[in-house]
């Protein structure tokens, strides 16, 4: 649910206005990582579809305040570079660099207008499809991804679920957020969170789209092997919380996994 992540296309002069919302809520998003629903099941699963990075090269997009740059670096990447449309997050997250001579690189940029930024083996994006406002807007983040990778690059994303019934928005206020559309619910409906950080309530937008809109636009880009994962809960989460806790959310996941390797 990385708000930070939002692609929208801007002119130039408009980009600062672009990206202000996700400016505003930089800090309270960073302190909602600490919740249970991030650690045991996002972030599990999340590094589980990544696996192992070590001596690869990976773009972390929609990185936010570097959370899973940090990680992955941590986990043995050879070079690892977040980029984000906030300059906020990317404040936030250029302040938690570790000492060392090999670090995390970080580029404030709206993921539709990447330049060439080398080749990378993996592109992770936690939280960027489903920012884009249009079917227009999903080719070109889908599209500008693709450039980045050399044929057989992974793309390693979390998701909102496409297969989630409508009726089903309701349900998560034990895990600290909510979630809700407009009915009746269409390609491009606007989804809002709302979520608790200590005491501040923030919301952010995102879209939604069918799960062939989004493999249409992956197949379009160059990409194939387009596959969808139920997230996992980590067995330290169950030992934690119970079973009981996370009930609700496991029968009725709000986001998915999803990886897809780029054509030759």
């Amino acid at each position: 649910m990385n708000p930070a992540g939002a692609g929208s296309r801007q002119p130039l002069a408009d980009a600062g206005a672009a990206a202000a919302p996700y400016d505003a809520i930089a800090v309270p998003y960073q302190r909602s990582r600490e919740s249970p629903i991030r650690r045991y099941i996002e972030s599990y699963s999340f590094l589980g579809l990544l696996g192992d990075v070590r001596d690869r090269s990976v773009l972390d997009l929609a990185c936010g305040e570097g959370f899973y740059t940090r990680r992955i670096h941590r986990r043995g990447a050879r070079r690892v570079l977040g980029v984000d449309i906030s300059a906020a997050m990317i404040r936030l997250a250029r302040e938690q660099l570790e000492e060392g001579s090999a670090q995390p690189e970080y580029l404030v940029c709206d993921v539709q207008d990447l330049p060439d930024l080398g080749s990378f083996d993996i592109a992770t994006a936690a939280y960027l499809l489903h920012y884009a406002r249009d079917v227009g807007e999903l080719g070109r983040m889908c599209r500008s991804i693709a450039r980045q990778l050399p044929p057989g690059g992974r793309l390693v994303a979390i998701n909102e679920n496409p297969g989630q019934p409508e009726a089903g928005y309701a349900g998560y206020l034990r895990y600290g957020f909510s979630k809700s559309v407009a009915a009746p619910r269409g390609e491009g409906s606007p989804i809002t969170y709302a979520m608790i950080s200590g005491r501040e309530l923030f919301r952010f937008v995102v879209y939604y789209y069918e799960r062939a809109t989004y493999e249409a636009a992956l197949a379009a880009a160059g990409f194939s092997e387009v596959r969808w994962h139920p997230l996992q809960l980590d067995p330290a989460g169950l030992a934690a919380m119970g079973a009981e806790y996370w009930s609700e959310y496991l029968a009725n996941p709000p986001v998915v996994g999803l990886t897809a390797r780029r054509t030759g």
